[in-house]
């Protein structure tokens, strides 16, 4: 059940991180901000700690309009996703 719960939230979490990019290009940091903060909640709902902790800070350098900081920290959020994923294949095989 763990497995197939972590698998659903993985597959939504690649359309908000696809949207979260989609944002970045197009230099929309309100709606970047907004896509941050959705990834954090639904991250932490599952426990996806380090996945939350990045999308936290990528959100607060939005909200701060520090579009220096946003480039590097967007980067860091779709790496820790991409570390959950690894993850959850090691742990669940199958």
């Amino acid at each position: 059940e763990a497995r197939a719960l972590l698998q659903d939230f993985l597959g939504s979490t690649d359309d908000d991180l696809a949207l979260l990019e989609q944002l970045r290009e197009a230099g929309d940091l309100h709606g970047l901000t907004r896509q941050a903060h959705k990834v954090k909640g639904a991250a932490r709902l599952v426990g996806a700690q380090e996945l939350a902790e990045a999308a936290t800070t990528l959100e607060t350098a939005g909200r701060a309009g520090d579009w220096a900081s946003v480039l590097p920290q967007a980067v860091d959020v779709h790496t820790a996703a991409a570390r959950l994923r690894l993850d959850v294949a090691q742990r669940y095989p199958g």
